[in-house]
C-alpha cells in the first residue's frame, strides 16, 4: 500500500458574524473534499499539543508523524538545511524576511508579513545590498524564496523566542521588539537594515509604481536545533514531500526523506497547482509516502481575505483534491488523506490552536454523520486523534 497526505494549511477558521456565523470551509464550493468524506473515513487531530505555540514548525512535525514537544526545533536550523547552509562554530541562523511597515502614531505596524509578494529577483538584490553595507556586525544573507531568506550571525543562543512577522499583521511592532541585552547587536543589524533599504533605487522604482515600500526585514526562527529520527527507520517506508516551504523541506531532509521542488511553486494562492499534483503523483511511483503541501489558504487568512480564502479553497478542491481522485479511481493501492495543518482565522488575523478536520479515502469505515468537508468533522464520528503522530501511525497501518 502506498500512502499520499494533502498538507492544505489554514483551511479551518471560526464562524464568522457577517457571513451568517459560518465558515470559509463551509462556505465554499468544495464537493471533491466532500466526496472524500462520504466514501471515507473522517475525524479529527490535535496537531498543536497545549505546552507549544500555534505554527507550522509545530503542525509539520506532528504530521510527519514526530511528536513535537520531543522532536521541537528552531524554524532557522530546518530552513538552513533546507538551503545548504553549513553553519561554523558560534554561528546561528535565524530567519530573515522582507516585511513593509507602516507608521501609525508613535509605532510602526506590520503591514505586510510578505512584503507584496516579494519576486526572488528583488530579493536577492536586496540581499546584496544589505551584505554589503551593513557594518560592525558578523552576518551572512543567504536567498531563500522570495520574501522569505536566512541570516547567519556570530552570537550565543538567545534565551528567547523572536516572534515570526505572520503572527504579527495589524499589530504595533515595538512591544515584540527584542529589548534585553543579549539582543543588542540583533536590533543594531535590524536598524542599519531599514536605512539601507529605505534609500534603495529599488524602493524608489516601488514608489513610482504606487507599491509599497520593502522597508524593514524582520529576524525570527531562533531557538536550539534538534536530530530527527529516520522517517524510514521510525514508519518503516520511504517517503518523499513536495513543497514551496523551506520549513517542511528542511524537516524532512532532517528526517531523511526525499524533498521535492517545482517551478512555479510560491506557497501563495496563486502557484502551479498543476505542476504539484504531477510531482506528488510522480513521487509515488517509487516512494511509499508522499507529502504534498499546498499553503495558499494560510496566507489569505493572515491577511484578512475573507472572501479570497473561499475562492483559494474552491480551488485546491478543484485543482488539487479533483486532479488526485480522478487519478487514483484507477489505483487499488493508494490510500490518500487530505489535513489540516492548524486553524488559521481570517477574523484574528492568527493561528489557533483548535482541533483540525482530516479525511482519508477509500475506506470502508464511514462516519455516518458526515457529508461535508468542514468544522463539523471536530464533533462527528469516532475519530479524534489526540496528536498528529497518532494519527499518522493509524493512516500508515492501514491496508
Amino acid at each position: 500500500m502506498k500512502y499520499l497526505v494533502v498538507i492544505a494549511n489554514g483551511l479551518t477558521d471560526r464562524p464568522i458574524a457577517e457571513k451568517d456565523n459560518k465558515t470559509p470551509l463551509q462556505l465554499a464550493d468544495t464537493p471533491n473534499l466532500d466526496r472524500m468524506v462520504r466514501e471515507g473515513r473522517s475525524g479529527s487531530v490535535q496537531t498543536i499539543p497545549e505546552k507549544l505555540h500555534a505554527g507550522n514548525d509545530v503542525s509539520y512535525l506532528s504530521l510527519l508523524g514526530y511528536d513535537p514537544e520531543q522532536h521541537h526545533g528552531a524554524p532557522a536550523f530546518f530552513e538552513a538545511q533546507a538551503i545548504d547552509v553549513s553553519l561554523g562554530a558560534g554561528e546561528i541562523p535565524l530567519c530573515c524576511d522582507f516585511v513593509t511597515l507602516q507608521s501609525s502614531h508613535n509605532d510602526m505596524v506590520m503591514k505586510d508579513f510578505t512584503a507584496g509578494h516579494l519576486s526572488c529577483e528583488e530579493s536577492m538584490e536586496l540581499l546584496q545590498a544589505l551584505q554589503t553595507q551593513i557594518v560592525d556586525c558578523a552576518v551572512t544573507f543567504h536567498p531563500g524564496l522570495g520574501y522569505h531568506n536566512l541570516m547567519v550571525m556570530e552570537s550565543e543562543p538567545f534565551s528567547e523566542r523572536l516572534t515570526p512577522p505572520n503572527e504579527l499583521v495589524g499589530e504595533g511592532i515595538r512591544q515584540f521588539m527584542p529589548d534585553s541585552n543579549q539582543f543588542k547587536e540583533l536590533v543594531h543589524i535590524m536598524n542599519q537594515a531599514q536605512i539601507i533599504l529605505h534609500n534603495h533605487c529599488s524602493n524608489r522604482r516601488r514608489q513610482q509604481e504606487s507599491l509599497d515600500p520593502v522597508n524593514s526585514i524582520w529576524l525570527w526562527g531562533n531557538g536550539e536545533s534538534t536530530t530527527l529520527p529516520s522517517f524510514e527507520d521510525s514508519f518503516g517506508k520511504t517517503g518523499s514531500v513536495v513543497t514551496a516551504s523551506l520549513l517542511l523541506k528542511g524537516i524532512a531532509r532532517a528526517a531523511g526523506m526525499n524533498t521535492v521542488s517545482v517551478e512555479g511553486a510560491t506557497g501563495f494562492a496563486e502557484t502551479n497547482y498543476r505542476g504539484k499534483v504531477e510531482a506528488a503523483l510522480s513521487e509515488l511511483e517509487h516512494q511509499d509516502v508522499v507529502y504534498l503541501n499546498v499553503a495558499g489558504t494560510e496566507e489569505v487568512s493572515l491577511k484578512g481575505n475573507i472572501d479570497d480564502k473561499i475562492l483559494v479553497i474552491e480551488d485546491i478542491d478543484a485543482k488539487v483534491v479533483g486532479p488526485l481522485l480522478k487519478k487514483l479511481d484507477s489505483k487499488n493501492n493508494v490510500k490518500m488523506m487530505v489535513v489540516v495543518s492548524h486553524m488559521s482565522s481570517v477574523v484574528t488575523i492568527k493561528y489557533g490552536k483548535e482541533r483540525v478536520p482530516f479525511v482519508i479515502y477509500p475506506s470502508t469505515s464511514i462516519n455516518p454523520d458526515a457529508d461535508q468537508f468542514d468544522e463539523s468533522l471536530l464533533h462527528s464520528g469516532k475519530d479524534h486523534f489526540e496528536s498528529g503522530s497518532e494519527l499518522m501511525n493509524t493512516f500508515f497501518e492501514l491496508n
